[in-house]
Parts: structure tokens; sequence; C-alpha cells
């Protein structure tokens, strides 16, 4: 029996015992290891595939054959990259998801009153280590972050997050002791903002500088012809927005504001953090996965990071109502079934606190495209790294991370389009 398990991060004996809880008849025999993303895939943490193959028994006599495959995700080895990208805060985050929110949501499902099933089985949670089932062996894909997302998948995704939302907002209103404590700074368990907080201001200044440049550059270059008359105006409104005085406190004020569509948001809604089936019976099932961005804020602000990131301008200008009130109908059908003495009056209303929080968090989805659009269309080759286990006094590596990568062709058309149609809504 080859019980040699080649890893710094995982031994054979805890592979094992980990399995033997769910499986105590299985038998390991092999477990093989490979990275579990890809360049550009992943930008906090490293992700590893485990195939594990064995046997299990029947009874006394009779063994078959057994295999599973699971993924586990590790703090990158470099502490430049751990801290280039704030991976131990945003870990702990992910964890307290796990441990402590996830459950509190989970137990509002009870008696078949399912809303969301989206998120996959998790055998540890803990500071260092995170083992969860690997959702590819069901037959759960990601989509090409280069092509972003389609109508149907938009459907699918939205329809997910409503189910994800209307959790948070039945806890409020259900259990608001359990849910001010998952809030509470003060409480060591709580969700905590990992990237848009007054205190990251001058640590993330550098990035946005860059990311800003960028942006704006690419803005000028695509504009279509029939703007040249107002150039001037465009590129300056956008530039305003995004003055580093001013751009860093504005996405901390909108991820702060508290009220009543304030929720668990996932945080990052970019294309790689939904997995879906390719089997047919399964199509409306999403998984969402990687909460360590999670944060507290309204729902809207996941809908624009959604919208604004992943959907062409094209897309939302044919489909943009009708995507919304698609998520609008499984919000309601959601809150329903979860509290069925809700009033079913409020659909109107719920219609109109929507519209005005998606204007009211316009400038954040464009706010999050200056990373996610030159992330989610560059090429593998232009994008960090995490498995290399770089130099840690290499300074150089540590100011090259901190800044997107440049933007290509498809990313100027992307967020060109984006700003033209918030100036168009009067969101800049």
């Amino acid at each position: 029996m080859d019980n040699q398990l080649e890893s710094r991060r995982l031994t054979y004996d805890f592979v094992r015992d980990l399995i033997a809880k769910d499986e105590p008849d299985v038998e390991i025999i092999e477990v093989n290891e490979q990275p579990g993303s890809g360049r550009g895939d992943n930008y906090t943490s490293m992700l590893y595939r485990l195939k594990l193959n064995g046997r299990k028994r029947l009874n006394s006599k009779e063994w078959v054959p057994w295999c599973t495959e699971l993924i586990y995700k590790v703090l990158p080895e470099s502490k430049v990259r751990r801290d280039a990208f704030k991976s131990e805060l945003l870990f702990r985050n992910e964890v307290t998801f796990y441990t402590n929110v996830w459950p509190a949501l989970e137990k509002l499902q009870t008696n078949d009153r399912k809303v969301f099933n989206g998120v996959a089985k998790i055998y540890v949670a803990r500071s260092d280590l995170i083992v969860m089932e690997d959702l590819r062996r069901r037959g759960y894909v990601m989509a090409d972050r280069r092509e972003g997302l389609e109508v149907n998948r938009l459907k699918l995704v939205l329809k997910a997050l409503a189910g994800f939302h209307a959790l948070s907002l039945t806890l409020r209103e259900l259990r608001p002791n359990v849910f001010q404590q998952l809030i509470d700074e003060n409480n060591s368990n709580c969700v905590r903002e990992g990237l848009f907080h007054v205190e990251n201001e001058d640590w993330y200044r550098h990035y946005y500088r860059v990311a800003a440049k960028n942006a704006i550059a690419m803005v000028s270059e695509a504009l279509p012809a029939q703007y040249e008359h107002e150039r001037n105006e465009i590129i300056e409104k956008f530039r305003a927005f995004l003055h580093e005085d001013i751009f860093f406190r504005t996405m901390c004020e909108l991820v702060s504001t508290q009220g009543p569509f304030t929720v668990f948001c996932h945080g990052d809604c970019w294309t790689n953090n939904f997995l879906f089936s390719n089997e047919i019976e399964n199509e409306e099932v999403v998984y969402l996965v990687d909460f360590q961005l999670m944060r507290v804020g309204s729902l809207a602000l996941d809908l624009v990071n959604l919208l604004y990131c992943c959907a062409s301008g094209e897309t939302r200008k044919a489909h943009m109502t009708s995507l919304l009130r698609h998520y609008h109908m499984h919000l309601m059908t959601a809150l329903t079934t979860l509290n069925p003495s809700r009033s079913t009056k409020e659909s109107s209303a719920m219609w109109e606190l929507l519209n005005e929080e998606i204007r009211r968090c316009g400038r954040f989805g464009i706010g999050l495209a200056l990373d996610i659009l030159p992330i989610s269309t560059c090429d593998s080759d232009n994008a960090p790294d995490l498995y290399e286990c770089a130099d840690e006094s290499n300074e150089e590596i540590g100011r090259n991370i901190r800044g997107p990568p440049a933007g290509g062709t498809e990313c100027a058309r992307l967020m060109t389009d984006l700003v033209l149609e918030l100036i168009h809504n009067q969101a800049l």
C-alpha cells in the first residue's frame, strides 16, 4: 500500500482520519495531489486537488474499489504574497463563514424550506486550512473567465444570490440577536470587511493609483467616435471619481452603509466563483465558492459586482431590467418560503427599493471593475503565480503584485461601455 502523500501541507494520516469520519469502512491506498487552479483563476490563496483511491468494505469478506476527490485551500507560502493580498485576514473571513455564518443561515432551511443549496460540503475550516468536497466530481464546472457570463447563466447566479440573500434577511427578521452577534466587530467570530476599510487606504493607495491610471487610459483610447465631442466631460467625470483622495473613501462608505437590504454579501461575485452543473437535472443549481471577501452590506453590492463585472454592456443594455426582475421574483419567493407569515404586499415596495439600491451602488460596481476586468480578461501568462515560492526579500515582487495587470483591447471595451452606462444613469 502506497501511503505516502507528497505534500508539505497535509499528511497521509490526516487525510485518512478526515475520510474516516464519514467513511469508516474505507481504506485509502493512494493519494495524488495537483494544483487546483491555474494562473489568473485565484488571487489570495492556493488551491490543491486531492484524488483519493482505495477500497471500501461492504461486509467482513468483500471489498469494492473506492475513490473520491477533495479540494483544499492554504495560504500562499510566500510572506510577500500573503502580505500583498492580505491573505491571512481574508482566509479568516472565509473560515468564519463556514464555521459560524453558514450554520446559522442553514438552520433556517428546515422542514423543506430550502431556498439555497449552493455551498460545498466542508470537512475542515481553520485558520490555516480549508478542506472541501471537489464539486467537479459531481459535474460542476467554472465558466471561462475571459468570456464572462451570458444571460442564462446570469439568471442562474441571480436565483442563487436571491436565495442566499433571503437567508440573511430572514435571519435579521426572525433571529435578530444571532444576526447582530455575527456582524458585531467586538465578537472575534464576526464577519469583517477585508478590503474597503478606511484603515486600508494607505496600504492600497499604490494599487488603486495604478488601477485608476490604467482605466483612464483604456477609456480614453477605446472611446467610440460618436462620443468624441464629449471626450473631455466623460474623462473628467471618470477621473473625478477615481481621484485618490476620494475613490477609496467612497468605496468604504458604500460598503459600510446599513439599511433594510443589509445582508451577508458573498463579496466577490466574479465569474470564477460560480460553479455550474453540466448535467440537465441539476441545471438550476449554482454553487458559490470563495467567501474570503464576504462582507456585511447591501445586497446590491453583490448584484452590481455580478452585472457590471461579469456581463457585457450589450447584455446589460438588452436585459438589465429583466435580470433584476428575475432576481426580485426569486428573492420574494425565497422570503415567503422561509417565513410564510410574511406579507405578499411587500413585493412592489421591495422592487422600488431594489432599484434605488442598484442606482446608489452603481459606483461600487465600476470601482470593482478596476480590479476584476483586467484580471478576468488577461491571458493566464500575465497573471500572478501564487504557487511559485517567492524570495521573501524580493521587494520588486511585492510592488508588482500591488497593481492589477494591464488591460487589453477587450478590457478597454468593457470598461468604456461601463463608464458610458454609468454616466448615462447619472451614477458618475
